[in-house]
């Protein structure tokens, strides 16, 4: 097991790195890999690629935090925030939540407003919501653009 550790921790550091772009947070996000790592090993179960597990686990580790945190953002009184600023960008916090609140004002169709509700406020990856909505990637990927390109639109107007 040691030898996951030093061989992976690293790599899987530096890639937390460049998705949290703070190291605290990357340093946990690191650690919590390995710690579900190693419970992994402890059941004793038999694994082929350590190092496919060990990415799976990390992928899958992120998943998990970038929802949690949309949740927890979905859930802020936004009235309630410091001068100091308690986000470090207020504003765009706030234009966020009323985009997310009017989804249903702006002339979306069924399948942009879904899969921008999925991406965005679930945090799902595109492929996920192709594998949800029964759609391509691509097909995922236009409804996404699409729908930006509706509420740029609706909000420069």
């Amino acid at each position: 097991m040691n030898e996951v550790f030093d061989e992976y921790y690293l790599k899987i550091y530096h890639w937390a790195l460049k998705k949290t772009r703070n190291k605290e947070e990357a340093e946990d996000l690191t650690n919590n890999v390995f710690v579900a790592v190693f419970e992994y090993f402890n059941k004793n179960i038999k694994v082929e690629k350590i190092e496919n597990l060990v990415w799976k686990i990390a992928q899958n580790i992120w998943c998990a935090s970038i929802r949690k945190y949309v949740k927890e953002e979905n859930n802020v009184d936004y009235d309630s925030v410091n001068e100091k600023g308690y986000y470090k960008d207020t504003l765009e916090k706030i234009i966020y939540k009323d985009i997310v609140n009017n989804l249903d004002n702006i002339n979306l169709t069924k399948m942009e407003s879904l899969a921008f509700r999925l991406y965005y406020c679930n945090g799902f990856s595109v492929k996920e919501i192709s594998e949800k909505l029964n759609s391509s990637v691509s097909n995922i990927k236009y409804y996404l653009y699409s729908a930006r390109k509706k509420i740029k639109e609706e909000y420069n107007d």
